[in-house]
């Protein structure tokens, strides 16, 4: 529909908004980057006062006047009206549509406007200078562009910064993730203003949860861009990644296997006799675990061998020992590449574990000259909120550690993920601990930075991986490796690729 020109009748503007409103079960108005206003639970009133419309919205957290100028489009359940500011801002556009959104989810988005407003009024103290070009909170799938950070571009002439914030609204892996999305809006504006020189990524994080970012910002390449790290709270306070402090991590000692008294080396005999198909693996701490292609069903304890699922853990006796060969029956009825039904649990359970299970027996088959049977799994281990990656840490003949994260699907922290994990093996090579905790059983270790492998059914790379390890230092040599799509049958590498 064409837009109406302001010279129209205020009040058929005003008449033709009300009776849309009254058209909509659960009206919405939004404003991008700013407000987000639930007309069925706040109060609002249509004015025209002084050869002006004003649109009054005010509940108990906002209270906002905005001139109406005009419809800009119209379509069934949407309309775009404009509005201009009042004083020397620009002109702006409202949104009114029909909100399909749970209560919950309105008050999110809700959240996530006053934490846009609230980063407006830090951009401006902090930077008088600048102009903020652009700044909005929505999501945009296609691009990757999620809508628990706000995005925005400072100008000043042709210099510009990216910029990125994330509220104390939202959970603590939001502050986990916010590096990912930030690169990924750096070289989205990189690329499409060209016209700005983009000179690097601001990025501000709510108090306590910003060591993440800095211990990742250290290791970016700072001749791509600049990174500056921003701390919010009742104020605002720039943080140096070079002052973050030490890493927390820790190597525990590679154990010497437990010896079993005759009773638990019967068990572990019977056990690994059901199937060829039973893996054994022992922890730094010398127990073993038993797994039917990464599920793990049986453990020993200081207490003897437990089995079961999940926290349903049942001592083995004599009397339990069907019970346990009929779970393991069950595991390996459903848990094959054959599986007559995919969609069991006991198949799409830890897919990572799977693939593990398959590289720990053929890590050769990666390439990059690995030595087989010379593979740690999980050390040191990495804490985080949205971990879904499975960590293992290998050798080549050169001695140059390598490591290896595993992800059977879709994850666009991948990069970033494996740089926590490659930040803390680097930690503890520096310091000899790997020799002195007799790890690699004593061989000869490169004192050469590890190399970084990503591993993935090909087909399941996110397209920002590329994006994001490109920014990584040139001390850390990334290597993608992308397996065929049936992995489960067969490992197989269909491609690699270089940063």
């Amino acid at each position: 529909m064409a837009s109406m020109k302001p010279a129209a009748s205020w009040d058929d503007l005003k008449e033709r908004i009300e009776f849309f409103v009254l058209g909509l079960r659960h009206p919405l108005l939004t404003e991008s980057g700013r407000e987000v206003w639930d007309l069925s639970t706040s109060h609002y009133s249509l004015s025209t006062e002084y050869n002006k419309l004003l649109w009054h919205v005010w509940n108990e957290q906002s209270n906002a006047v905005r001139q109406i100028t005009g419809i800009q489009k119209e379509t069934a359940g949407r309309m775009e009206l404009r509005f201009q500011k009042f004083g020397k801002g620009p002109p702006g556009t409202l949104l009114l549509a029909e909100s399909r959104a749970a209560p919950e989810q309105l008050e999110r988005r809700s959240q996530r406007a006053r934490y846009a407003q609230a980063l407006r009024r830090f951009l401006a103290q902090l930077f008088p200078q600048w102009k903020i070009e652009e700044l909005s909170s929505e999501t945009n799938l296609a691009q990757s562009f999620s809508g628990r950070y706000t995005r925005g571009l400072l100008c000043r002439g042709q210099q510009a910064w990216a910029v990125i914030g994330s509220g104390e609204q939202e959970d603590p892996s939001a502050a986990e993730g916010i590096l990912t999305y930030g690169l990924i809006w750096l070289d989205w504006l990189r690329r499409h203003r060209a016209k700005k020189v983009i000179t690097g990524l601001k990025i501000f994080v709510p108090a306590k949860r910003v060591a993440t970012t800095l211990h990742r910002l250290a290791w970016m390449d700072s001749q791509l861009a600049q990174w500056e790290v921003y701390e919010t709270g009742d104020d605002v306070r720039r943080r140096d990644p070079a002052d973050v402090g030490n890493l927390k991590t820790s190597l525990a000692p590679v154990e010497e296997p437990i010896p079993h008294s005759p009773p638990v080396e019967r068990w572990i005999e019977r056990i690994e006799a059901i199937s060829p198909v039973i893996d054994r693996r022992s922890g730094p701490d010398g127990f073993g675990c038993w797994s039917v292609r990464g599920f793990p069903f049986a453990r020993e304890t200081t207490r003897g061998v437990v089995f079961g699922i999940g926290r349903a853990e049942t001592p083995l006796e004599e009397q339990a020992f069907a019970q346990l060969e009929r779970l393991v029956s069950k595991l390996l009825r459903w848990r094959r590449p054959e599986s007559p039904d995919p969609q069991h649990p006991f198949y799409r359970m830890w897919p990572e574990r799977w693939l593990e299970s398959l590289l720990l027996r053929q890590i050769t088959c990666l390439g990059c000259d690995l030595i087989p049977g010379a593979v740690y799994e999980q050390v040191p281990a990495v804490s985080g909120t949205e971990r879904g990656v499975m960590d293992l840490l290998a050798l080549n003949s050169q001695g140059r550690l390598v490591v290896v994260e595993l992800k059977a699907s879709e994850d666009i922290h991948l990069p970033l993920q494996a740089l926590d994990y490659w930040m803390r093996v680097q930690w503890h090579q520096q310091r000899g601990e790997f020799e002195r905790h007799r790890y690699f059983a004593r061989r000869v270790l490169s004192s050469e930075p590890p190399l970084l492998l990503l591993v993935s059914p090909a087909l399941q790379f996110h397209s920002a991986c590329e994006i994001v390890s490109r920014y990584f230092s040139p001390a850390i040599e990334v290597v993608r490796l992308g397996l065929a799509e049936n992995w489960r049958e067969e490992l197989q590498l269909v491609f690699r690729s270089a940063r």
